[in-house]
């Protein structure tokens, strides 16, 4: 696969539930280079593998402190 189209880019954000902030802090991507990857869409197939990744990966999980 060599190009990732920006109507894809949306659809398998919704899928997994990303939000451009979180993948910006999850990844440490800047929240310009998200939005310019979901409007633009993104191509090459090295950058199409990344972002295969960065989209369908599980969220980290965050442990929650409890105050007594």
């Amino acid at each position: 696969m060599n190009n990732l189209s920006a109507k894809e880019v949306k659809s398998l954000m919704r899928q997994h539930r990303k939000t451009i902030p979180g993948l910006a802090q999850q990844w440490n991507l800047t929240l310009k280079r998200v939005r310019h990857v979901r409007t633009n869409g993104v191509s090459g197939e090295a950058f199409v593998r990344d972002w295969l990744e960065i989209l369908s990966a599980p969220q980290p999980i965050q442990s929650v402190q409890r105050t007594q």
